[in-house]
């Protein structure tokens, strides 16, 4: 499994250097990206449905996106890293915990994030952000995890129970929305 820190996290640990950690969080990320770009194309090749505002421009992400099946990593590719991640909106980034991928651009984004970033702040992902793309697999997610929520407001007090209720009906309302206007699209050779 590999694991990207955000932004702030790794400014945090770079100090004021681009040597170091930075290098490896360039990798590390950029593999992360190109995994997502993989993953979307096989999902789409499968008959996924699409959506979301960065829809298009994902799939053709995922077109050219280099696929990285293990490899020696030379010194060299740092830069390559760094690089690739640097081609504003066309970089694909998964967002787990909020059940989409963001195709970053840095004009398009409302993460927190300073005007330097090559990555989203995935912590800070917004609902009606332009980079927004989900999947067919999202939307299963999105209402297994109200389902969770409904069980767990089953016994909580009165005004948690509410809050719950509605959070569980808004991840159901956003599947129903990627439902409702997903396509199935065809990954460009």
């Amino acid at each position: 499994m590999r694991t990207a820190l955000d932004t702030h996290t790794a400014n945090s640990y770079g100090a004021r250097s681009r040597g170091g950690i930075h290098s490896v969080l360039d990798i590390e990320t950029a593999l992360a990206a190109a995994d997502t770009a993989a993953q979307l194309r096989d999902r789409v090749a499968t008959g996924e449905k699409i959506s979301g505002p960065a829809a298009r421009r994902a799939i053709t992400a995922a077109a050219h996106s280099p696929r990285f099946e293990g490899r020696l990593i030379s010194a060299k590719f740092a830069k390559q890293a760094a690089t690739y991640l640097a081609r504003d909106g066309i970089v694909l980034h998964d967002n787990p915990d909020a059940y989409l991928i963001c195709a970053f651009k840095r004009d398009t984004a409302l993460c927190d994030r300073t005007a330097e970033d090559t990555v989203p702040t995935l912590n800070d992902c917004r609902p009606g952000c332009g980079n927004a793309v989900r999947t067919d697999t999202h939307a299963r997610q999105l209402r297994e995890r109200a389902d969770e929520i409904d069980q767990l407001a089953a016994h909580a007090p009165d005004g948690t129970r509410k809050r719950l209720h509605r959070n569980a009906n808004r991840l159901r309302a956003t599947a129903d929305a990627h439902d409702n206007t997903a396509t199935t699209v065809e990954v460009p050779a």
